[in-house]
């Protein structure tokens, strides 16, 4: 059981407290981990990356390297987490077409994780519950225009940093997704999209979800809703997700409809979640509704 969490804005602002307050209140859905994505209303002039290293010393002078041949490196700070990887925060200025190309060299170092690489997201996830997100993050003080948070109780894949969701892809880097559930056929999946050149880094079976999306948007040129959709018979399992792009947040039931995705909208405010009990952590007088079994939803941010 996990515990997944979205929301949307009108107009960007101190977006990272209101998800921190809706993850508190479903940390008892999994304390293993906890992360979120927040998109800004517009794109930077500039690309922010958070990159995990296994070991600092050893591994940022490999990861300015390989940034040096994609990129012109700004800024460049290290932060510790709740576990035992140092995170780096970066600013740099690179062209649109090789961002990916930067992504996928960097997570094919074995001891180096991209955890996002874009001009209008970041990820921000730790070990443990959202405190861990507040203090070593710095999440509360993040702003943006929607987002989407996770709380993780390893199941099948070990509890480690960048097993956290959320997940994003290279392909795509500005994608990315939360789950709950299980994909009963993950390796099949996973064998099929790896023989088309898609590379995992883990072996979260939530991971390959975020693959699997950006695959069919950059390759397949399905839409966001499109894409959501063909996972319902592509996907095998007991699952809800919530995927966010720079341009909005959909989400996906299945069709056995065992877990949860409820949602509210009115008044320019969106909120999606696995419990009620999140809602009221923004607005105590919110009452959300349930999506079906089988439902798959878009909302746009305009």
């Amino acid at each position: 059981m996990c515990g997944i969490a979205g929301i949307m804005v009108r107009d960007e602002i101190n977006l990272g407290d209101a998800l921190y307050k809706m993850l508190y209140e479903i940390r008892h859905r999994g304390c293993d981990a906890a992360g979120t994505a927040l998109y800004l209303g517009q794109p930077r002039d500039y690309l922010t990356a958070r990159v995990s290293l296994f070991n600092a010393t050893e591994d940022l002078p490999t990861l300015r390297r390989i940034v040096n041949e994609f990129a012109e490196l700004g800024e460049c700070d290290l932060y510790r987490t709740n576990s035992p990887y140092t995170m780096a925060r970066l600013t740099l200025q690179c062209e649109p077409r090789d961002a990916s190309r930067l992504y996928r060299e960097i997570n094919a170092q074995p001891s180096l994780c991209v955890h996002s690489l874009s001009d209008c997201m970041q990820v921000i996830k730790d070990v443990g519950t959202a405190d861990a997100l507040a203090e070593f993050g710095g999440l509360r003080a993040v702003k943006g225009q929607h987002a989407l948070g996770h709380t993780r109780l390893a199941t099948e894949s070990i509890d480690n940093l960048n097993f956290a969701h959320p997940f994003s892809s290279d392909l795509m880097p500005e994608i990315t997704v939360v789950h709950n559930g299980q994909l009963t056929n993950y390796f099949k999946l996973r064998r099929k999209l790896e023989a088309k050149g898609v590379r995992c880094k883990t072996f979260n079976d939530s991971e390959i979800i975020a693959h699997y999306l950006a695959y069919k948007m950059t390759r397949e040129d399905k839409t966001f809703q499109e894409a959501l959709t063909a996972s319902l018979d592509d996907f095998d399992g007991v699952f809800s997700y919530l995927a966010a792009t720079d341009s909005g947040i959909g989400a996906v039931r299945d069709r056995l409809g065992i877990k949860p995705i409820l949602y509210y909208q009115r008044n320019g405010l969106l909120l999606l979640g696995s419990e009620q009990v999140s809602f009221e952590a923004v607005d105590p007088d919110i009452y959300a509704a349930e999506m079906a079994p089988g439902e798959v939803r878009v909302w746009s941010k305009n």
